[in-house]
């Protein structure tokens, strides 16, 4: 695995297509082998009935219903070995198997990024985590992780099952792991059985659910086992967005949002106790820049064996477990570069750029923090209606700053894409500061190269067409009433 580097930060607007501009990104090494090597060749996708198609039609999302259900799960084991006292996570089961080269030859240290501080006999806390891995042609994969008892009662030492797929769905896999961790305790034919049946299903469009047959090991009789996919669509569905304000004021979430738009290093910390808490908190801040990406390196959860990845000198976004700090301290003591380090442990900055608090324009500060403190005694109901409610006041400001990019639009090498310097000069007076900023980091150069095309930015092109319209009937009642 390497740090590899991107564009220049003198260099902001890149005139080129999409898959040509560079990115920083945390990236897996290609493997030697190839990808397709494994040892169970894959059931054909079940076909979707035709109410689910007209359904995702409708949402505009039908591009996933043809990649399987999950590309890879596995059961990642520890073993000592010889002479040496740390604990190594290792492969113990993969389905579909793999034969040859593992093309995820760093999956286990995800899995268990804490397994320096795990002992024999220390109990086991049944936690839920994920991660994400950056390949070398910038394919993001998600894996999801359960930790569980081992079944063999001679072992003290726990296990994590982890799902390994190309869709970011927290509700959707959180669902497959439950029964997972139900079938961990009868057998390992119980669950490569329900394995068997759920790998064939296609994932569902938002909203959609697909069923799957299970054996009941209790009463020897097939039973439909069904899981929806959330209706937000895969841009909300791995974050939990009203956590955020279990663990920051609304002010560190402000200061925060500001330092992720601005492409910072970010460092956030905590217990190894705590790695549910650390993978959600990351995710949920990067999640937050909508229709922007962050597009530099990016770790929810950073095991110990890669912690030099703190002192970096390029922007990152980084969940690291505060007992490993330490190791790399003299480091980012003598290190120049400034860092935001927020540490949940103690619900502090124990870092800072020092200019956090003026980084958004003071309007957009009080109508952000205005309508948070509106919304915060109504959270924690509903983890989907929680997320849109909250992501809807940050993609309002995002609108403000980016909705009027449709008068900007160029042709260029066939493909339409944002000309900056008018857009800039269009921009609202008290946001161009602001925005003048945002244009020189990688986040805007992507977001300005490929907004023309369809895809992920649908979701930002209809609220601006929502937000048109209402401004439209809101000046024509003004006019007529």
């Amino acid at each position: 695995m390497s740090l590899s580097s991107g564009k220049g930060r003198d260099q902001p607007n890149v005139r080129s297509r999409p898959n040509s501009v560079a990115t920083t990104q945390f990236r897996l090494p290609s493997p030697s082998q190839p990808k397709s090597n494994t040892g169970d060749k894959r059931p054909a996708l079940k076909k979707v009935d035709r109410p689910t198609l007209a359904r995702a039609k409708k949402l505009g999302n039908t591009d996933t219903l043809d990649i399987p259900f999950f590309d890879r799960i596995v059961i990642v084991s520890l073993k000592r070995q010889e002479g040496k006292d740390d604990l190594t996570p290792y492969v113990s089961y993969s389905f579909p198997k793999v034969t040859g080269q593992d093309p995820s030859p760093f999956l286990p240290l995800f899995c268990f990024p804490d397994s320096k501080r795990i002992t024999e006999g220390q109990s086991v806390l049944t936690s839920t985590y994920s991660f994400v891995l950056t390949e070398v042609t910038g394919d993001k994969q998600y894996g999801y992780c359960r930790r569980v008892k081992s079944r063999d009662k001679k072992s003290a030492l726990p296990q994590v099952y982890c799902v390994v797929s190309k869709l970011g769905s927290l509700e959707l896999y959180n669902v497959l792991l439950d029964k997972l961790a139900e079938l961990h305790a009868v057998s390992e034919a119980a669950v490569h059985g329900f394995l068997s049946a759920t790998i064939s299903l296609p994932i569902p469009a938002p909203g959609c659910r697909v069923r799957a047959k299970q054996l009941n090991h209790k009463t020897g009789r097939l039973e439909d086992v069904e899981i929806e996919r959330p209706l937000d669509g895969a841009r909300l569905e791995h974050v939990e967005l009203n956590k955020l304000f279990q663990w920051f004021t609304i002010q560190q979430v402000t200061e925060l949002f500001g330092s992720v738009l601005h492409e910072r290093r970010i460092l956030i910390s905590c217990s190894h106790h705590h790695l549910a808490k650390l993978s959600s908190c990351v995710s949920s801040l990067a999640t937050l820049i909508y229709p922007l990406k962050w597009e530099c390196i990016y770790i929810p959860i950073l095991p110990r064996q890669m912690i030099e990845a703190v002192t970096a000198p390029t922007p990152y976004l980084i969940g690291a477990m505060t007992e490993d700090l330490p190791a790399v301290k003299r480091e980012l003591d003598e290190d120049t570069e400034p860092l935001l380090h927020f540490d949940l442990d103690t619900a502090s900055f124990l870092r800072s750029y020092g200019d956090e608090r003026s980084l958004l324009p003071p309007k957009s500060t009080s109508m952000i923090q205005n309508e948070l403190q509106s919304l915060i005694p109504c959270l924690h109901q509903d983890m989907q209606a929680d997320n849109t409610a909250i992501s809807r006041i940050f993609l309002t400001f995002m609108y403000k700053l980016l909705g009027h990019y449709k008068d900007h639009l160029i042709e260029f090498q066939g493909a339409r894409e944002l000309d900056t310097e008018p857009y800039l000069r269009a921009t609202r007076r008290y946001l161009r500061p602001l925005a003048e900023r945002i244009s020189e980091t990688q986040s805007f150069g992507i977001f300005s190269v490929s907004i023309g095309e369809a895809g992920d930015y649908d979701q930002f092109k209809n609220f601006t067409e929502e937000k048109l319209a209402n401004r439209t009937q809101s000046v024509f009642r003004r006019t007529f009433s």
